[in-house]
This record gives C-alpha cells, sequence and structure tokens, in this order.
C-alpha cells in the first residue's frame, strides 16, 4: 500500500519535469522586429560600408586604381576634399550609373569648376566617381541572386549622401 504523501511527490516532480508553457523572454526583441527584404538590407549596408570608406580619407580607392591613373590623380590624394566636391563626386557618379552621360557632360562643363575649385579637388573627384560607380557596380555584379536595377544602385547613393551627413570641409 502506497502513502497518500508519497504520490502527492510524484505529482508534483511530473509537473516540474514538463516544460513550463511560458516563453523566454530573451529573444523577444526577434519577434518585435520588422521583416526587411533581403535586398533592402543588402543595399542598407552596403551604404553604411562605402559611407564609412568615404569618410576616411584616401578612400581604399588606391588599392585598385591602375598604375597610371594613380600617378595621374596623385594629387587628389594628398588631401581630403571639400563637403562640396565629394557629392558634387556623388551626384555626377548617380549620373553616371543612370547612363545619363550626356547631363554628365553638361555638369562638368558648367558646375565642376565650381565645385571642385583645385587641382587637387579635380584629381580626387575624378577618383571618386570612378570609385563610386565601380563599387555600386561591383555589387550588382557580386549579389548574383538579387536583382539590383541601376535604379536602386542610384538610391543607394542617395543613402550614402544622406549616411555622411555634413561634413568637415
Amino acid at each position: 500500500m502506497r502513502r497518500a504523501g508519497s504520490e502527492e511527490e510524484e505529482r508534483r516532480a511530473s509537473r516540474s519535469a514538463t516544460p513550463s508553457p511560458v516563453r523566454d523572454r530573451r529573444y523577444d526583441f526577434l519577434y518585435e522586429r520588422e521583416k526587411q527584404p533581403v535586398k533592402a538590407y543588402v543595399l542598407a549596408r552596403f551604404a553604411e560600408h562605402l559611407a564609412e570608406e568615404l569618410s576616411r580619407w584616401p578612400p581604399p580607392f588606391v588599392e585598385w586604381v591602375s598604375d597610371e591613373l594613380r600617378r595621374r590623380y596623385a594629387v587628389g590624394l594628398e588631401e581630403r576634399p571639400r563637403e562640396q566636391a565629394l557629392r558634387f563626386a556623388l551626384e555626377v557618379a548617380r549620373l553616371d550609373l543612370a547612363r545619363e552621360f550626356e547631363a554628365v557632360d553638361r555638369l562638368m562643363a558648367t558646375k565642376a569648376p565650381a565645385c571642385w575649385q583645385t587641382e587637387a579637388e579635380a584629381a580626387a573627384g575624378h577618383l571618386l566617381v570612378r570609385f563610386l560607380t565601380e563599387k555600386a557596380l561591383s555589387l550588382k555584379e557580386y549579389a548574383e541572386g538579387i536583382p539590383l536595377s541601376r535604379a536602386d544602385l542610384i538610391a543607394m547613393l542617395d543613402e550614402v549622401e544622406r549616411r555622411l551627413g555634413p561634413l568637415a570641409g
């Protein structure tokens, strides 16, 4: 014959062995996060990375520029261009990605002398335009599974400019 106390103890032991219906609250932040499409995430992270690269001078384009271009634009690597020169390079890169070559020619003829005031700024600007367009197009090539259009890349450069904020010029 069993004792009544031992049955009660067995019931308590079996209840404590079953998992609790309460959710583990350590991971609640995952439930609260909004879903973000992969394409938007990749573009945002790339814009963040590119803005960080541009905030340092010189950006890492020195590594991939040919020796001929490095000699041609060496004066542009010496000092950081003004904010206006950097923003103008972003504008030209956006037009270049949009394949608006006539607009680039007009802009270079009318606005470039005012934005790129010194030979060093002009050299840095040309390198920056090449750097930005090459980086954007390499993202499109590298992200094979994500259908990136040139419009997406242009919007990404807008995000880069926004992330740069006001720069010390």
